[in-house]
């Protein structure tokens, strides 16, 4: 790890056991979806160790503080660790990255697949994902697609980029696919 990266895992850290008050502290495996690297602001993001699950945090809510937090962990010679970030510098001088999202909203929302295709600091990125909406910095979806294999599914695909949508399908009623492709 550079110095910088353990600065910051040094301030999440801070974050995570700071003054308040911890109302339970939990195990979990790692979700299908979980996403191990990443890609932003011309940099690739990945564990210092390959983890084994979340801990997840509960505090006792004050204000409009945090109410849970989560962070992988790795076992490592039995032991329990919080999985640290790495990061290595990609060169890109390209334009920044910036917020891209894709929301699913209707009936059967949660229900749907969803694969998307995505550019974030000049790399090509391809993922699953269960939840039916999800934001991170990147420069541009490549497509989005949505199947649906339930009768009871009433759903629109929205994409944005920083905020400003640029796509809303056509309803997806019942079976079948709704997809977002980038026009070239």
């Amino acid at each position: 790890m550079s110095q910088s990266d353990r600065e910051a895992a040094a301030r999440v850290q801070q974050m995570m056991f700071s003054n308040q008050e911890i109302l339970d502290i939990s195990l979990a495996p790692l979700p299908d979806d979980f996403q191990l690297v990443y890609v932003m602001r011309g940099k690739k993001l990945e564990p210092t160790y390959p983890p084994a699950g979340l801990i997840t945090i509960k505090y006792k809510k004050t204000g409009n503080g945090m109410d849970s937090l989560f962070s992988a962990y790795a076992v490592i010679d039995g032991g329990y660790f919080l999985v640290s970030t790495k990061s290595t510098d990609l060169g890109w001088t390209g334009p920044p990255d910036k917020t891209i999202t894709f929301m699913v909203i209707g009936q059967g929302q949660d229900k749907v697949q969803i694969k998307a295709k995505w550019n974030a600091s000049g790399v090509k990125q391809e993922s699953f994902f269960k939840s039916p909406s999800s934001n991170f910095l990147g420069q541009y979806f490549e497509s989005v697609t949505v199947t649906s294999t339930s009768d009871d599914t009433n759903v629109t695909l929205s994409i944005r980029e920083d905020g400003k949508e640029i796509f809303v399908s056509e309803p997806l009623k019942g079976k079948g696919t709704v997809e977002y492709k980038k026009k070239s």
